[in-house]
């Protein structure tokens, strides 16, 4: 399975965000904006105001408008599970669709049981980490990431 580069920037944004919290210690000026996430992952900032709507509307991130606004996490990277945030992100996690064009095979076919179980699986295994679990070594690159 190819995650969408939809989720993949989400999974990103949220790197971000757990860093730079980090990296602000209290956690009280840690807003981002989008033109600086953007610019650290050359992303388009019009794809990037997307993702980052959808993990507002989804609750993994909170939006702060106006002048000094920006986004941040909106609760701790040890509740954000990289499974729903899977989930949330995919427009579906169907590994065929059977019904366009329609499959000759379909009413005999046993790929299709099998792709969701396997995605199934996907989707559980996921479920065992957080974001706190993929940001927790201090000495891999995400720590080396430069923020400005």
């Amino acid at each position: 399975m190819q995650l969408t580069k939809h989720t993949d920037y989400a999974i990103r944004v949220l790197i971000y965000l757990e860093k730079r919290y980090i990296e602000m210690q209290d956690g009280k000026n840690s807003l981002s904006t989008a033109t600086d996430i953007a610019s650290v992952f050359n992303i388009s900032f019009n794809h990037l105001t997307k993702v980052v709507q959808h993990l507002g509307q989804a609750g993994f991130i909170e939006t702060v408008r106006g002048k000094s606004g920006g986004v941040k996490l909106a609760r701790s990277a040890h509740l954000i599970n990289l499974g729903e945030v899977v989930q949330a992100m995919e427009k579906s996690l169907n590994p065929v669709n059977c019904a366009e064009p329609p499959c000759r095979l379909r009413s005999a076919c046993l790929v299709k049981p099998i792709l969701d179980k396997a995605m199934n699986a996907f989707i559980e295994e996921l479920k065992k980490y957080t974001l706190a679990d993929i940001c927790i070594e201090e000495n891999n690159d995400v720590w080396q990431l430069k923020l400005s």
